[in-house]
């Protein structure tokens, strides 16, 4: 998948600070004076990208690839110059493709080979070819247009897997579209506690916890995927559930996590799928875990669900208002929920409401059960 241009202008940003850094750091320990050539790396590298960043978000996404790439090689053509001969075209030749690849794109990547290629040449006659014999010479352009082939390849498969990747995460939106178009009640549920889990991950991951954020993402948007196997009319019920009716309910996290199995998704997003049901107290299922032995990412999961649960309209009851939801869910901690969850849920719970409010309207009512919540 092509680097977003956010991340790629961070990361360009990056190797020029850690640039200034390492150049101050060699003139420091060699003992030199801060010279003019010195003065000159350091207006590059940090002002380089300073046109660029203050302008791109006035131009379209593909404009401002295009404008970064240019951007990219004038900054490298800069730091190329200042450097000795000898070592000039190599930097350009190495890094402007290498940097390419980031945009994984074949258009700027081309363009990147052939700038390199000029420059190459282009250096070549300024040092003299007499410093170089044409076998020297024609041997280095080869290594040179080897290197490019190779990096071409990659940026291939590069390609070839951001379109499987593409392709494998339609089939998946699409599974659970067909889960969502069983039942009116829940359609957009799914990604509703994808959102809720998310703003839970971001905030935990901030305090310190070792949360993967894409493996999150991933578990959430696909923890009900097992609900394709139970019958409509299960689903749409209006009334209570009999014993039997919800022991099928039940199993919807065992086939869903059967599924993420066969699509090859990882164990922890397996078992994340899996215990999403599981509760603090070990009264949940399919394996009634009880505390610590409950994965982090199936009890984040649990958290959002259940918010969103409460706060949807279902067949047998309408929703409920986020405050209400919230003294549910704050009552239910130490049994259904991991009591450590409190504070971070008090610390998310202004964010839910603002997600929640800006997604869909709520219909309220003021009498509640806790059974079947979700």
């Amino acid at each position: 998948m092509a680097i977003s241009i956010g991340k790629g202008l961070k990361l360009l940003w990056l190797i020029c600070i850690i640039g200034v850094i390492t150049l101050t750091f060699i003139y420091l320990i060699l003992g030199e004076r801060f010279d003019s050539l010195y003065f000159q790396f350091l207006a590059v590298l940090t002002l380089g990208y300073l046109p660029y960043t203050l302008t791109y978000r006035f131009f379209s996404t593909n404009t401002q690839q295009y404008l970064l790439f240019i951007n990219m090689s004038i900054v490298t053509l800069a730091i190329s110059v200042m450097l000795p001969l000898s070592h000039s075209n190599q930097v350009i030749v190495i890094f402007l493709p290498l940097l390419a690849i980031l945009f994984n794109h074949r258009a700027i990547f081309l363009l990147s080979g052939i700038f390199s290629l000029c420059i190459y040449i282009f250096m070549d006659l300024i040092g003299g070819i007499h410093q170089s014999s044409l076998y020297e010479m024609m041997l280095e352009l080869s290594l040179l247009v080897v290197y490019l082939l190779l990096l071409r390849n990659v940026l291939k498969l590069l390609v070839k897997q951001s379109k499987i990747n593409f392709l494998f995460e339609k089939t998946v939106n699409t599974l659970i579209m067909a889960v969502e178009v069983k039942d009116d009640y829940t359609q957009g549920h799914s990604v509703r506690v994808s959102d809720y889990t998310m703003i839970i991950g971001t905030y935990m991951k901030n305090k310190g916890y070792e949360v993967d954020l894409e493996s999150l993402r991933i578990s959430s948007i696909l923890h009900d995927i097992g609900k394709i196997k139970i019958p409509v009319d299960i689903l749409t019920k209006e009334g209570k559930l009999t014993a039997e009716e919800f022991n099928v309910i039940k199993k919807h996290s065992k086939d869903g996590a059967d599924l993420a199995q066969e699509l090859e998704y990882p164990k922890d997003i397996v078992d994340s799928i899996l215990y999403h049901h599981e509760r603090f107290d070990g009264k949940g299922y399919p394996s009634g875990l009880k505390g610590d032995e409950i994965p982090l990412k199936s009890k984040i999961i649990a958290l959002a669900d259940t918010f969103d649960a409460l706060t949807s309209n279902r067949p047998y009851r309408n929703a409920f208002t986020a405050d209400k939801a919230y003294e549910i869910i704050v009552e239910n901690m130490n049994t259904q929920f991991d009591p450590s969850f409190e504070d971070i849920f008090n610390a998310v719970f202004h964010d839910f409401v603002k997600y929640q409010t800006s997604k869909k309207d709520v219909h309220v009512v003021k009498d509640f059960k806790l059974k079947n919540i979700n």
